[in-house]
This record gives structure tokens, C-alpha cells and sequence, in this order.
């Protein structure tokens, strides 16, 4: 993460003077060439003037000529010999061809045919920066900002390496690893990193939490059917041999069931939906809920109050009915004789109750049935035990939730609340 930092702002360095050096150029490039060019065409003429008037008086008289043109203006007046100039071969040239040329802050006009040249100045400094001054001035304003930016980038490079130092302890092993907010201070990547950390921890604990519990429901049914196995092989009549089998069968059937509702669990937990939403009568799904479990059922008798008017949502119908129906599933495991559920809608929400008249569930106790595998009883239930952890995590995906409270029936209420106007 430092070596990132050091290149990111090496980067920055190169932009700088790059962006310097073109500053540079243009102003020696174009901006001064412009500026030289204006000068020559306005002094030319004073510079000629003064060459053809140091002419006329003849090179005897040079000194005479020089007083006389030297009065007319306010800056010096001499006559120099070519040779003791360093000037460039284009200058000469042009100089040759009769042009005034600006050369280190003097004019230079040639004297024909001779080696003579007029030189008119120094002339006088415009006020304002040199061309010195604008490129140091520059300079050292890229310098600054350069000085800036490491200062700005500092605390953004010490957090990145809390980042990268957080995450090497993660992937070490130590997953409760979090990195210190600070108020007002921290990046945003660090709260998100943070949740991200929680988020990861969670998921691992309960995949850890989830293979336990598979480990210990998978072992009573293969128990069983090693143990059918066993008896099968010393049975010795063909009554005993059938029952062995039957025994088989149905510890294989609750395997079935079993590893059916792991993979419906474990495929909920996954973020995205493969079917499409749409517009799902709650009415509709609570009757075919029923219809499911009440052939299963006969002695419980199943109320439902349909509401008026009809109430829709627009969700995904088959995570609806699987929710709906395992809660009307489990009050039907446990109610004595009858079940209850009813539909409401108010502030926003859709309320699917579902009330029944049996022992009810101990307030300590109305969280943990929602975890797999979680029984409060120790006597035989049908079921996986994943019927309650799986509406849950539908709830959840449907961006509402599930509660458990006291039925006025004496028994156990469920409440599943979804959003009423929200795609989930």
C-alpha cells in the first residue's frame, strides 16, 4: 500500500513539471517571440533613422553624428563593431537585409557594406516580472502545491494501510479484526469496510453454526439406517425383513426432507431472485396455503377472515405461499384444535396472523425458534426443523420481517409484515 502511494504521488510530481515545463515553453515559445516582434516593429524606425543620419555625416565624423542622433533620444547611441557582438547567424542575416533587430535589450541596425553597427540602448525594463520571475514564481507555485498535496494525502495513506493492515488479519484468521473510526476524520471506505468485516463474520459464524447442526440432524437418520441395515441382515422371516425395509425407507425419506430444506435455506440466502415480480392476491395465497396443509391436518380446523377489500402486493408469489404456508404449518404441528389466520393492512404494512391454541412459545425463547434446527421441545416433531429459519429469511428478502407473540387463542401468534407498496 505504500509503494501505491509513493508511485500515486511521484505521478503527481511528473504532472507537475510536466505541466511546468509547457509553461515554460509557451512563454519562451510564443508569448516572448510576440513580445520582441512588437518591440522591433515599434523601435525600427527610430533605430533606421538614426543609422541613416550616422551615414550622412560620414564615417570621419562618427562622433559628431552620434552627439546629434544621441540628443534625440533617451537612451545610448553608439556605434560598434560587429565582431565584438555574439549574435546569431539569423540576426545577421536580417540585419544584412536592412531590418532593425532587438537583441539582448539593445536595437542593432548594420551599416551597409561596412562592419559597423548602430546599437541603440540597454532600452528601459517594462515594469512587471521578468520572464525569470514568471517561471520561479511558477515554479514555485507547482512546488507548493505539491507540498500540499503530500500533506493532503498523508492521513488518506495512513488509513489505506489500517485498511490493508485490517484485511491481512481478516484473511489470518482473526475475524473479529475491525478498524477504529474516528469521527469526522475517517474515510468512508472505512465504514464500509467495517460493515463489510461484520457482514463477512456473520455469514461465516452462521455457515459454521448452520454445518453443526447439519452435522448433528444428519447423524440420527443415518443412524437409523445403518442400524434397519444391520437388523435386515439377521431378520429371518420376510415379516421382519418388510419392516426393516419400511425403517429404511422412512430414515431415507427425512433425509431427503432434510438435505430439501437445507438446499431451500442455503438458495434463500443468495441475493438474487430468478423469478420476476407481480401482482399477488394475499387472499389467494393464504387459501392455497391452507389447502396445502389442512389435508395433512384433519382434526385442526382452519379459520381465515378474508380481507374486504382484497389486498395485493407486488412481490414474488412462490417465496410468499413457502412463508406463509410454513407458518401455517408449524401453528398446525402444535395447535390443539383449531388455527386462525387473518390479513390486514395499516401504516404502510401488510399483516399476514397466524394464530393457534396450543402451549405458545416462552417470551426468552420466540427468537431462537427462528434459528435451524432449533427445537424448544424434546418431544418428536415432523420436520427438519429449517421451516421457521427459512421464513425468516424470505421476510427478509422481502424487505419486512416475522414476530412471535402470545395468541388470544392461548397459544403462539405469528406475524409476518411486508411492505405493502415496496417490490421487494
Amino acid at each position: 500500500m505504500t509503494r501505491l502511494f509513493i508511485r500515486f504521488y511521484l505521478g503527481i510530481i511528473a504532472v507537475l513539471i510536466v505541466a511546468w515545463l509547457i509553461q515554460v515553453y509557451v512563454f519562451q515559445g510564443t508569448t516572448e517571440a510576440k513580445n520582441v516582434a512588437v518591440i522591433e516593429e515599434a523601435l525600427s524606425g527610430g533605430a533606421l533613422s538614426a543609422r541613416d543620419d550616422i551615414i550622412a555625416g560620414g564615417e570621419e565624423n562618427f562622433a559628431q553624428s552620434i552627439a546629434e542622433v544621441q540628443s534625440r533620444f533617451a537612451y545610448p547611441v553608439n556605434v560598434v563593431d560587429r565582431s565584438d557582438r555574439q549574435i546569431s547567424a539569423k540576426a545577421i542575416a536580417r540585419m544584412d537585409q536592412g531590418e532593425a533587430v532587438l537583441y539582448s535589450g539593445k536595437m542593432l541596425v548594420a551599416i551597409p557594406d561596412s562592419p559597423w553597427l548602430v546599437e541603440l540602448g540597454p532600452l528601459p525594463q517594462f515594469a512587471g516580472p521578468t520572464q525569470r520571475d514568471v517561471l520561479v514564481g511558477l515554479g514555485s507555485v507547482l512546488l507548493l502545491a505539491a507540498g500540499a498535496i503530500a500533506i493532503l494525502l498523508r492521513p488518506i495513506a495512513r488509513q489505506f494501510r489500517t485498511v490493508e493492515k485490517t484485511a491481512l488479519a481478516i484473511a489470518g484468521g482473526d475475524l473479529a479484526a475491525r478498524i477504529v473510526e474516528k469521527p469526522r476524520r475517517s474515510l468512508p471506505i472505512v465504514s464500509a469496510f467495517n460493515k463489510m468485516a461484520d457482514r463477512v463474520e456473520t455469514l461465516l459464524r452462521s455457515q459454521k453454526e448452520l454445518l453443526q447442526a447439519v452435522s448433528h440432524e444428519l447423524r440420527t437418520p443415518l443412524a437409523r439406517i445403518k442400524f434397519a441395515t444391520e437388523l435386515l441382515r439377521s431378520a429371518d422371516n420376510e415379516e421382519k425383513r418388510q419392516q426393516r425395509i419400511d425403517g429404511i425407507d422412512e430414515a431415507t425419506d427425512k433425509l431427503d426432507d432434510l438435505v430439501g430444506e437445507l438446499l431451500s435455506y442455503m438458495r434463500l440466502g443468495e441475493d438474487a431472485h430468478m423469478a420476476p415480480t407481480r401482482s399477488v392476491s394475499v387472499e389467494d395465497v393464504v387459501s392455497e396455503a391452507i389447502e396445502l396443509y389442512a389435508p395433512l391436518n384433519g382434526e385442526i380446523q382452519f379459520g381465515f377472515a378474508a380481507p374486504s377489500p382484497e389486498i395485493l402486493l407486488t412481490t414474488y408469489r412462490n417465496d410468499l405461499l413457502r412463508a406463509i404456508g410454513n407458518v401455517v404449518g408449524n401453528a398446525a404441528k402444535y395447535a390443539k384444535s383449531q388455527v386462525q389466520i387473518a390479513v390486514a393492512e395499516q401504516d404502510g404494512y401488510v399483516t399476514i396472523t397466524v394464530d393457534d391454541d396450543g402451549i405458545g412459545i416462552p417470551a426468552e425463547d420466540r427468537e431462537a425458534v427462528f434459528e435451524p434446527f432449533k427445537r424448544l421441545t424434546k418431544e418428536k416433531q415432523p420436520g427438519a426443523g429449517l421451516g421457521l429459519a427459512i421464513v425468516r429469511r424470505i421476510c427478509q428478502r422481502l424487505n419486512g420481517e416475522v414476530v412471535v407473540a402470545t395468541s388470544p387463542l392461548g397459544g403462539a401468534r405469528f406475524e409476518i409484515r411486508l411492505p405493502a407498496n415496496e417490490v421487494a
